[in-house]
């Protein structure tokens, strides 16, 4: 992991004053380089190879081609090999020197090569072009603007904001769609006018003499139905190949290796597979965990089992409201956009103890959810395509398990009817499902405007669900995911976000991601004798959770609130109706409603404008 920057023409200071922006990225070394046509800056966090011949930006033997890269390409062993046996000759035993040979060998396409995570930039002289390339799911982030034929990216937004020419403005469509549906870093567009996303999956390519910018797509999610050719034992059997051989490679490191362990599924499946390998890789292994002890929201009970299973150094933090307000400044910056909720505090705490337990890498079971219907609303999907299909006799039996094993939690049962909900009604219903306070003139110049309600909110199949949930949901998470460990210098890796489990996983029916009323059916079942029985057959989903609601009615984060909401800036933003906001904050602490999620976006994005927008360096003084 790293942070890289870049521009399209010669500025040494302006270079020097983005680099250093991203200082937090890369602390282990600082690179630049630049000629009359380029300048290119890299913060290095060393992972592999930890001499000096893993300095960045590196250069092919006769200099003509440039990179800076940000990622780990797990396969680059066996890459390296192919390369050597192709007449390359390496000088390091880096990652980042086998994309400069996979690029010399196969041009552009080497991207298809590539078993990782990963945002880079080549500067090719020869061509006078600068390639710049992203993972397959967005893993590793990558933002560019251009204006008047000046092009300029990095791996954080802050870092394109130092450039004085860049203005700072709020990106009220964006805006819009964060507020009304929860939808963010959905597409290329940010909460900033005119700095864009480079997509998962896409490669950009600048070519320095016409200015002309050019974006493609490398790669898609292929979908099939790989089942019907083998018996339920051989595909359990090679998911779990697959999944053990994706959490090998993630284990390649010159740095020790960590990973978190929230007590679900996910991450215990990681966890408990280290004893899979030798013993090198389980022996003092360390994990990380948020618990809350004596509530509703706590899983230390699951990750007890796993601890003991495995045999692991655990560790663990229990964040409080104060906390939270300690640390919130802090927070959005690193973030940089508004998100969904304070359970990426908790996240950020786990980053932060593994930084202080001296852990660089941590794995992480990001991912899970989005490929194996872990959330309860895929239920709703499923129950409609049971449906719709006449498979009465397994949609009655789906219900019932579902009502038995779920019972209390409406998501399942009440998503259908939102999927079928008329298109002109689906922005009011949603309005009200998740307690809008927009301001009504606000409200009628976007509505119509957006695509959320056709990409989140309409009837498909549970696959193609799950494949839309992976382009228009997972990308915020990951989003969210990067920023929390970069702000603390650690390398998050996704074992589940290997592209052969993804391709896999699209490539069986629904029935072996829900069955009987369960979720992530192919995992659990692969699973057993691996996972502890108590967390493999455990029915609810929590992650790692925080009690947002009740932190959202403590004192001191309510007079926090209250002098937001009655300050000059957040009431001519224009985006809210104040008697809304203000109604709806005092019946969630009257504790009327549990309104938690709501009030926490609207402090958010106040917050945000505050210090991206205004500029304001005291973003929660009274």
């Amino acid at each position: 992991m790293c942070g890289v920057v870049g521009f399209s023409w010669n500025d040494p200071k302006r270079l020097k004053k983005m680099t250093q922006c991203l200082r937090h990225r890369g602390p282990d070394g600082e690179g630049e380089y630049l000629d009359e046509f380029v300048s290119l800056g890299h913060r290095r966090l060393a992972i592999i190879d930890l001499s000096p011949t893993g300095h960045q930006p590196m250069s092919n033997e006769d200099g003509t081609l440039w990179l800076i890269y940000n990622g780990e390409i797990y396969n680059y062993v066996e890459l390296t090999e192919e390369l050597k046996k192709k007449g390359h000759c390496f000088r390091s035993k880096t990652d980042s020197e086998v994309i400069l040979h996979a690029y010399e060998e196969w041009g552009q396409q080497c991207v298809t090569r590539f078993n990782g995570m990963f945002a880079f930039c080549i500067y090719d002289r020869t061509k006078m072009q600068l390639f710049l390339a992203r993972d397959r799911y967005g893993v590793k982030p990558l933002h560019y603007h251009l204006q008047n034929g000046r092009l300029t990216f990095a791996s954080e937004i802050k870092a394109i904001l130092q450039d004085p020419e860049v203005s700072r403005k709020a990106n009220d469509p964006v805006i819009y769609d964060y507020l009304a549906y929860n939808c963010y870093n959905h597409t290329q567009e940010t909460f900033f006018q005119g700095i864009e996303a480079l997509l998962p999956g896409h490669t950009l390519v600048f070519d320095l003499r016409t200015k002309q910018l050019a974006i493609d797509c490398w790669y898609h999610i292929p979908m099939g139905n790989r089942d019907e050719r083998m018996d339920e034992e051989e595909l359990l059997t090679h998911f779990r190949g697959l999944l053990l051989d994706a959490i090998r490679l993630r284990l390649r490191s010159d740095v020790e290796v960590g990973s978190c362990l929230s007590g679900g599924l996910d991450s215990s499946s990681i966890v408990c597979s280290l004893r899979q390998f030798t013993p090198e890789h389980s022996l003092r292994f360390q994990t990380f965990s948020v618990v809350f002890p004596n509530t509703e929201i706590d899983e230390s009970s699951y990750i007890e089992k796993v601890v003991s299973l495995v045999d692991v150094k655990p560790h663990f933090i229990s964040p409080t409201s104060s906390d939270l307000l300690q640390d919130l400044k802090d927070l959005v910056y690193h973030q940089e956009e508004p998100f969904g909720g304070t359970s990426i505090y908790a996240q950020w705490e786990v980053m932060k103890l593994s930084r202080q337990k001296g852990v660089k890498v941590l794995l992480d079971g990001q991912g899970g959810d989005e490929l194996l219907a872990g959330y309860l609303f895929f239920f709703g999907y499923y129950f409609l395509q049971l449906f719709f299909e006449f498979r009465w006799k397994t949609l009655l039996n789906e219900i019932a398990n579902y009502r038995k094993l779920h019972a209390g939690v409406q998501d399942g049962l009440l998503t259908p009817f939102l999927l079928l909900t008329p298109p002109f009604l689906k922005p009011y219903a949603l309005r009200f499902y998740l307690s809008d306070t927009l301001d009504t003139g606000f409200f009628k110049r976007y509505h119509g405007r957006t695509s959320v309600p056709d990409r989140m909110y309409s009837y498909m199949g549970l696959n193609e669900a799950l494949h839309h949930r992976m382009r228009y949901g997972l990308p915020q998470l990951l989003r969210e995911e990067d920023r929390n460990s970069m702000a603390f210098s650690i390398e998050s890796r996704l074992p589940f976000l290997d592209y052969r489990v993804v391709e896999f996983l699209f490539n069986i029916s629904e029935k072996f991601k829900i069955r009987q009323g369960m979720t992530k059916y192919v995992l659990r079942e692969s699973m057993k004798g691996i996972l502890p029985e108590e967390v493999r057959s455990r029915a609810g989903k929590l992650g790692f959770p925080t009690p947002m609601d009740d932190w959202m009615r403590e004192p001191q984060v309510v007079r926090s609130i209250q002098n937001i909401f009655s300050s000059d800036s957040f009431r001519g933003r224009g985006y809210h109706d104040l008697s809304k906001v203000e109604n709806l904050f005092q019946a969630h602490t009257d504790r009327k409603i549990d309104a938690g999620q709501t009030i926490w976006k609207i402090v958010n994005l106040e917050l945000w404008s505050r210090i991206f927008i205004d500029g304001d360096r005291s973003p929660l003084a009274n």
